[in-house]
């Protein structure tokens, strides 16, 4: 049973199926495992402290990395300005075994500014703008069947958010709900299939980025309404806070971020 990965499967199951069983209620190290699954469940905060083999989704034996480039888009149409951008629901695949690029399944809504993550074996679409209002919806896609699927939405519209994954679990923060820019932040858990709201910002921050370093979210950049952010924030899943870190040499909006080595999610 140790080679179950137990939590991975949902708490209903653990506790109406697997709990229920004789088997596993009168042998001391099958109990072990349960109760290990219902702490990685009931303490996402401490997902970092409890994360064994049995918390990671298995990967396809023999399937290479593979590079997503989803959605597209920018302002609204301004014929003043001669500028028009198309905002569509594309995606592309970059198959780092074949060296190219080819087409996958096209998201169900169009998102331009859309924040996206993978989560195990799964990406995620987070919020965005369709070209007439920002959205809290959210879509994953399965590289197995090709297909996207809706999840649960955000408790609030986001656009040019900063998205991260830590620990399992799904990071939104900052954005733009389509009259001001936003501080607060969210998480989701999708073995629970629900966002719970986190410690905000003390900056409010659109076209930022978010990252992931040694079990902690940074929060990099962007843009507050009247200037370019230099300053950073430090995100501690397991205190909710922590202190300020050392602002950038500039400010910037329009970035990049990511850890200097690969993360498991």
């Amino acid at each position: 049973m140790k080679c179950v990965r137990l939590p991975l499967l949902s708490r209903d199951f653990l506790l109406g199926h697997v709990d229920a069983e004789s088997l596993v209620r009168h042998h001391p190290d099958c109990k072990d495992l349960l109760i290990e699954a219902l702490k990685f469940h009931l303490l996402p905060e401490q997902r970092g402290v409890l994360g064994t083999s049995r918390t990671r989704p298995r990967r396809c034996e023999g399937a290479g990395p593979v590079l997503f480039a989803v959605g597209t888009g920018g302002s609204p149409y301004k014929p003043h300005l001669h500028l028009l951008f198309a905002i569509h629901g594309d995606c592309e695949a970059y198959d780092t075994r074949t060296d190219r690029w080819h087409v996958v399944a096209s998201m169900s809504t169009r998102r331009a500014r859309v924040g996206v993550a993978a989560v195990g074996n799964r990406l995620y679409a987070v919020g965005g703008y369709d070209g007439t209002s920002d959205l809290a919806t959210v879509e994953s896609y399965d590289p197995v069947t090709n297909t996207w699927q809706p999840e649960v939405s955000m408790g609030t519209r986001r656009s040019c958010l900063g998205v991260a994954t830590l620990h399992g679990l799904l990071y939104s923060a900052g954005g733009y709900d389509g009259a001001s820019c936003l501080n607060s932040a969210e998480r989701y858990d999708p073995l629970t299939g629900a966002w719970t709201s986190v410690a905000a910002m003390s900056t409010r921050r659109r076209y930022v980025r978010v990252a992931t370093l040694d079990g902690n979210l940074y929060a990099v950049g962007g843009y507050d309404s009247s200037s370019h952010l230099a300053t950073v924030e430090k995100y501690e899943p397991q205190v909710h806070s922590a202190p300020l870190p050392a602002p950038l040499p500039g400010a910037v909006r329009w970035l990049a971020c990511g850890p200097p080595h690969p993360t498991h999610p």
